[in-house]
């Protein structure tokens, strides 16, 4: 996600059960959240 400008957070710091998961905030504008989504997709798809 560095390449892709996007931050995210290893699931794993809010708990065992969370191994399979990451976390992202959305506190940002709507423009930043929708930018960051196309961002990761074209990560994705690659």
């Amino acid at each position: 996600m560095h390449e892709a400008g996007v931050a995210i957070v290893p699931g794993t710091a809010f708990g065992k059960t969370c191994n399979d998961y990451v976390r992202f905030s959305f506190a940002a504008s709507r423009d930043n959240i929708t930018q960051a989504l196309e961002n990761i997709k074209k990560m994705l798809t690659k």
